[in-house]
């Protein structure tokens, strides 16, 4: 379907329908709404499922971290950026079943910029406060899902430490607490399971048309047969020499003909510091996951992701880049995305400006406005629209809007 726009840059390659101080209109039953909240400081992913089941994707803190570039704070220092993430939760899920809770966590991977960093932390009764703890401070998580539950053991707890040096500690007397005294629940990452993130209030009305199933996580993939998963790695590869990303969880979402991918900083390619053993995990995913209608770009949109095999089998119509410093998305990433070459409508989005400098101000004309975006899909999944909400003022006030897409 051809998109329409109202010009308002008058030097920009493209021109954005832009409906300025206008609210979002607020969620019903039936919509799913996929929302990539801009902190400047991390990702985090809230999801709204069709029948008010709620869930989280990573909640990150990168502030003070010294070997980033990272963005400044968003809207502004007043608050942290876990506080910030947690006000925009509950000022969206008025109107929901629980509108103070969230019935789902998931960490894709112990990293800063999805969990928290000992740069951002501050003392708590408890554990230390940044990132998904100090939104959980705010908000309760039914179930907590990551990748290492219940011993973090894998590949090893020093390995786990250097990931995320003086945060994973605190994560995990964070996650033990909410289980032991909040009510929480806590699990693994399923590979190959379809019940993991399930409907919650009315599951029976969505039966057919929804579903999450997860892929991958920990280097392994899903077999396509129950919980089945096979080794991504070489008998010959040891585990503990690679990088965090690489045990990355995987999901897709389905919504009717609707469809969704996110895969945390799951690889594609080596860094050329990196190359002593395979980290492109994107080409065998791509075969499990096949087409989506939209995606959360792998890493950021950072060198190592997004090959153009995965872009090929995938072919997203719109991507969503959760930024946070000067790498996010590449030079070379952007440009594979926006090849016209590739299959789908690659209509992309980036959270924040973070990256304007290296991707370069003709390539930045291309690029809607920055801010939180919600991708919003309406009864069914048989059509979806995409939102850019003002992120620097505090207000939401929306500042693009698409029309009506089909998947």
């Amino acid at each position: 379907m051809k998109l329409r726009f109202i010009p308002v840059f008058a030097a920009a390659a493209l021109s954005f329908h832009i409906a300025v101080a206008q609210p979002l209109p607020a969620w019903q039953e039936g919509w799913l709404d996929i929302h990539t909240i801009a902190t400047g400081k991390g990702d985090a992913t809230f999801m709204i499922l069709p029948d008010g089941t709620t869930m989280l994707v990573d909640a990150g803190d990168m502030t003070g971290v010294p070997k980033w570039e990272v963005s400044h704070p968003l809207p502004y220092d007043g608050r942290t950026p876990g506080e910030w993430m947690a006000k925009y939760i509950l000022d969206h899920s008025q109107g929901l079943p629980h509108p103070d809770k969230v019935d789902y966590f998931l960490l894709t991977h112990f990293h800063p910029d999805h969990l928290g960093s000992r740069t951002a932390m501050k003392p708590g009764p408890h554990y230390g406060l940044c990132g998904i703890m100090e939104v959980g401070e705010q908000i309760r998580f039914g179930t907590i899902v990551d990748r290492g539950w219940p011993s973090y053991d894998f590949p090893s707890g020093a390995s786990l430490e250097k990931s995320c040096p003086g945060t994973i500690g605190e994560y995990i007397k964070y996650v033990n607490w909410q289980v032991q005294n909040a009510g929480s629940k806590a699990e693994q990452f399923r590979i190959g399971s379809t019940k993991q993130f399930r409907l919650l209030n009315h599951p029976e009305r969505y039966a057919k048309t929804f579903s999450i199933r997860n892929i991958a996580a920990n280097a392994r993939i899903t077999t396509g047969k129950g919980y089945g998963s096979r080794p991504l790695y070489t008998k010959d590869e040891n585990p503990e020499k690679f990088d965090e990303n690489m045990f990355s969880t995987v999901f897709r979402l389905d919504y009717g003909p609707f469809s969704y991918y996110n895969g945390g900083d799951l690889p594609g390619n080596n860094y050329p510091t990196k190359a002593k053993h395979n980290r492109d995990y994107e080409t065998p995913v791509a075969d499990a996951v096949g087409h989506v209608t939209a995606m959360t770009a792998d890493h950021h949109g950072t060198r190592d992701s997004s090959n153009p095999y995965f872009l090929w089998k995938t072919s997203p119509d719109v991507i969503l880049v959760p930024a946070a410093e000067s790498k996010h998305p590449w030079e070379d990433t952007f440009d594979r995305y926006t090849d016209p070459q590739n299959p789908g409508k690659r209509m992309l989005f980036v959270t924040c400006d973070a990256g304007r400098k290296l991707l370069g101000e003709e390539r930045w004309a291309q690029l809607p406005p920055t801010g939180h975006i919600v991708l919003r899909v309406y009864e069914g999944g048989k059509t979806y629209q995409i939102f850019v909400l003002d992120a620097a003022s505090g207000d939401y006030r929306i500042l693009y809007q698409s029309e009506i897409l089909e998947p």
